[in-house]
């Protein structure tokens, strides 16, 4: 019988990150090796299970069907070893890492961005604080967040944009709050969209009506899958029990909005750097 052969973990996390990333150059920097070590790995990692892994163009590095295979198990194996090392391993916190997010676009990529970084860094404590876009830059501009994902038109001074998205109307499921006169809308007060829908409507003519009096946005969540009015809500995101509006232009288009993303001035390859970077690739993903 012949023996068995081990998978290196060092070896299969290169070449995930290759495959992440769609470049030696960027995977080998982020895992802090040189390119010519990224690049023997593979050679090796090719040879050892005889078969071809990526497939290079112009375009980047894309994995082969038998690399497609491969990073199936190499991610379920590198998750694994991450979790048992930091469970084994993390004693006790070392640094912190701040994140401001309005609850909003908190779903579905924030949780799926922190469970890898809470993998990769078992020792980093990740604070998540969750307000609006306004509150979220003043606290930022304070000092308490090392990153704020904000939604605006267009990025204020240092900001980055994540993701462009369609802002659409929403309401209750089969509802027909859209259709009464004036039309009733329901944001809080410090909502980011709710200055930018009364705008469209009034350029429009349309008369309207404020049913929330709130300052955060569960009183709006609430009411609008109560039928009892419409909002205005990113396109990605998560609409518990409620749904895009076919209004039938009877409503005006709305304008797009951005995920935009703000740090610290500090960019030294720390864990607050490479949150940023998940959440650059997370939101390019969506």
């Amino acid at each position: 019988m012949n023996a068995r052969k081990t998978l290196d973990l060092n070896t299969l996390r290169s070449f995930v990150t290759i495959a992440d990333t769609g470049s030696m150059t960027r995977a080998a920097s982020r895992l802090h090796l040189t390119q010519s070590a990224i690049s023997m790995q593979m050679k090796r990692l090719e040879s050892s299970v005889d078969a071809a892994l990526f497939d290079r163009s112009r375009q980047g590095i894309t994995p082969t069907a038998v690399g497609d295979q491969l990073l199936h198990y190499a991610r379920q194996m590198l998750l694994l070893n991450d979790e048992a090392w930091g469970r084994l391993t993390a004693e006790e916190y070392e640094g912190r890492v701040s994140l401001g997010v309005p609850s909003d676009i908190i779903n579905p990529v924030i949780p799926l961005v922190l469970r890898r970084f809470t993998l990769e860094f078992p020792r980093v404590q990740v604070q998540l604080a969750s307000s609006m876009t306004k509150k979220l830059l003043k606290q930022f501009e304070a000092g308490k967040h090392d990153i704020v994902l904000t939604t605006e038109h267009s990025p204020g001074k240092g900001g980055e944009i994540l993701s462009t998205q369609r802002l659409i109307w929403t309401g209750a499921i089969g509802g027909g709050a859209w259709k009464k006169r004036p039309l009733p809308i329901g944001f809080s007060r410090a909502c980011a969209f709710r200055q930018t829908v009364i705008s469209a409507l009034d350029n429009q003519g349309i008369e309207w009506r404020d049913v929330v009096v709130a300052e955060d946005e569960i009183a709006g969540v609430a009411t609008l899958s109560a039928d009892m009015c419409v909002g205005a809500e990113l396109e990605f995101s998560e609409h518990g029990g409620r749904e895009e509006i076919n209004h039938e232009d009877t409503l005006p288009q709305l304008p797009d909005h951005s995920i935009i993303m703000y740090r610290t001035t500090d960019r030294s390859s720390g864990p607050a750097e490479v949150l940023a970077d998940y959440l650059t690739e997370a939101f390019a993903a969506s």
